[in-house]
This record gives structure tokens, sequence and C-alpha cells, in this order.
């Protein structure tokens, strides 16, 4: 599970935030660290998000923050992203919007990110566009797939699948493999079989069948099969310690999980 990293902390945002950051994912991310995310802005609240425009603009809640003295944090919603993906709280200073050289900072974040995600485009997906898609379950689109390849020497060899989702509404999705010949390949290869977004059953689709050909498994099975194929196949490892793992198994995941054991030969309920 998470760390308690938002344990006593009260997060609200100023206004809408980019990409992933939505009221519900803001909450569920709060949450599940241990902190409260309220919709409402009050002196309860110990940190606010905002993006730096929504600072220079001077919205409402900026402005009632900045009243209230340094009590509220003012926060790049950088601090929240990079805190959670980390799972580590980041030091407020750094990210701190009274602070003009946070501003700045912020700023120089924010270009490099779109120059950034301008590259990205180039050669996958432009990430100022798009972001990971995520199910209802909270599961997130982005996962990797690896094997050892002994006879070329080629060890840590990994394809991260990705399904995008665009920033607008009505959302279309792409799907994307990047793969590494090997552990800390500077030089990565793209695969993007499709020439522009599209429909989200088009490339879900071309997403579990590239996983189907790299692994042997369909999709579904993912949870029941995992670890059974010979090495010369890509493996999946899902996620554990209850982290989301996805809709459409192909049975419950506890099942999926004692049928996976008999199948290995290992005790089942497992032995702590």
């Amino acid at each position: 599970m998470p760390r308690r990293i938002f344990k006593n902390l009260v997060i609200a945002a100023a206004g809408p935030l980019p990409g992933q950051l939505t009221v519900d994912s803001l909450r569920q991310w709060t949450t599940i660290r241990k902190g409260v995310f309220t919709e409402d802005f009050d002196e309860h609240v110990t940190h606010l998000l905002c993006t730096r425009e929504q600072f220079n603009q001077k919205l409402p809640r900026i402005k009632e923050a900045l009243a209230r003295g340094k009590q509220q944090h003012i926060v790049h919603c950088d601090w929240f992203e990079i805190s959670a993906v980390n799972d580590k709280k980041e030091p407020e200073r750094d990210y701190s919007m009274r602070n003009i050289l946070a501003k700045q900072n912020a700023a120089k974040r924010e270009l490099a990110r779109i120059e950034k995600g301008k590259r990205e485009g180039e050669r996958a997906v432009n990430t100022n566009l798009f972001h990971i898609y995520i199910d209802r379950e909270f599961f997130s689109y982005q996962i990797d797939i690896t094997r050892d390849d002994d006879e070329k020497g080629e060890l840590g060899q990994r394809y991260t699948l990705h399904l995008w989702e665009s920033n607008a509404k009505p959302h279309l999705y792409w799907f994307t493999a990047k793969f590494m010949k090997k552990k800390g390949d500077s030089q990565p290869s793209f695969h993007r079989p499709s020439p522009c977004s599209g429909p989200w059953r088009r490339e879900m689709d071309l997403f579990v069948d590239f996983f189907r050909i790299k692994t042997g498994i369909e999709w579904q099975d993912r949870v029941l099969r995992q670890k059974t194929m010979p090495n010369s196949f890509f493996q999946y490892s899902p996620p554990v310690s209850g982290k989301p793992v996805g809709r459409r198994l192909r049975f419950c995941y506890d099942y999926c999980l004692e049928v996976n054991a008999q199948q290995r030969g290992l005790p089942w309920p497992p032995i702590e």
C-alpha cells in the first residue's frame, strides 16, 4: 500500500488542474495516502494546489489563501503529483507559489514539460495533449513486460505498453509501446501502429493484441497464467499488495491466484 505521506493534510485545488489531476483522481490519491481532499475551501485546508497561470490570475481561492498568510501552503500542482508518484512528500518550499524563485522554477518545469511533450510526440504521443488512461478501478494502462535474452546477451529487455487518453473531450485514445533492448538502454525504439488517435475499442484491441503476441497470454489471463510461460516470452507481473489489477479478468482475482498457484505447483493459500 502507498505510504501515508499526506496524513493530517487537507488538500484543495484553486481550480481545474491539468492532465490526470481530476477531482476524482485527487480524492482517490489523497485518501489512499491517508490525507483528505476537499472541494470546499476554508481555514482547515493545509495545502492549496494550483497552476502558475491560476496563481498569476489571482483566482478567488488564491486571494483568500494569500490573505490568510503562511498558515496555508499554496503549492504548484507538481508538488502533489511528484509526491504521489515517488511515494514521498516533497518539500513544500520547492513548489511554493509564494516564493518568486519557486514560481520561476515552476515556469521552467512547465516549459521543459511542454518541450519534452513535443519531442515525445515526434516518436510516440505528445504528452501535453494526452495522459495515461486510468480505468474506473484506478488501474493505470502503463505496464512493463520483460525478459532476458541470454543468447544475445541482452539482459533486462523491456516493453512499456501505454494506452493514452486525450486531455480534450470527447476522449480519443492511442496505443504505443516503448522497447528497451537492455537495462539502461539510452536509445529506446517506439511502436505506434495507428497513424492517429482513435476510439477506445480500436486502440484497446491493439494494446491487448500486442500483449498477447509478446507474452503468449490473453489479456484477461494475465493473473491466471502469470509466470507460466517459457522464458522466450516476455513476462508480466500484475500489481500486488492490494493495488488495482485492472478489469476484464477471466475469473475473479482471488480465484485466478488460486488456479495460478495450482498450475505452478505452489501451496494455496500461500505460506506467509
